[in-house]
């Protein structure tokens, strides 16, 4: 049996999931469990979280349950979403009041990335502020990460990988 990672990607712009299913990684996602829509959530946190959420509570439910089932003991989800656009901080909040409803005792653990300082979307303070709303009634634990940072590690860890000085 191959490496299955119990994973489910979800996000309104298509080209993201697409991209990761093309890379090196990409055989290790089961696209069964992928929710993915054309036009995005236009950098607005009510779009995704009024609009894509209840029109793909049911996929997504879909896709959890079937994750979900393969685990001998589901004990928590963890979510990784962006703070700063429409889908991460609308679409990403709706998703985990939706684990809240369904799944009442298993841990959320979230990852919420927020936006640059020097971040060019007029609305991502807006959708941030949102979203931290959510995360505070629906998130058990919120482990926050700034863009920039993570950035700047990617970069100082880049050059050491490929064997130059880091």
């Amino acid at each position: 049996a191959a490496l299955r990672a119990r994973a489910v990607l979800v996000d309104m712009e298509e080209g993201v999931v697409n991209e990761l299913l093309k890379g090196p990684l990409g055989d290790v996602f089961d696209p069964r469990l992928n929710v993915t829509s054309v036009s995005g959530s236009g950098n607005n946190w009510a779009c995704g979280y009024y609009g894509y959420g209840p029109r793909y509570r049911e996929a997504i439910s879909e896709a959890v349950r079937r994750a979900a089932e393969h685990c001998d003991c589901l004990q928590s989800f963890l979510i990784l979403h962006s703070m700063g656009g429409g889908t991460g901080s609308g679409l990403g909040t709706s998703i985990l009041e939706q684990l809240c409803d369904e799944y009442p005792d298993v841990y959320r653990f979230v990852t919420a990335v927020y936006p640059s300082e020097d971040d060019d979307v007029v609305t991502s303070p807006y959708n941030s502020v949102l979203a931290m709303h959510q995360l505070s009634q629906f998130a058990d634990c919120v482990l926050p990460a700034e863009n920039q940072s993570l950035i700047d590690i990617i970069n100082r860890i880049t050059p050491a990988a490929l064997g130059g000085a880091g």
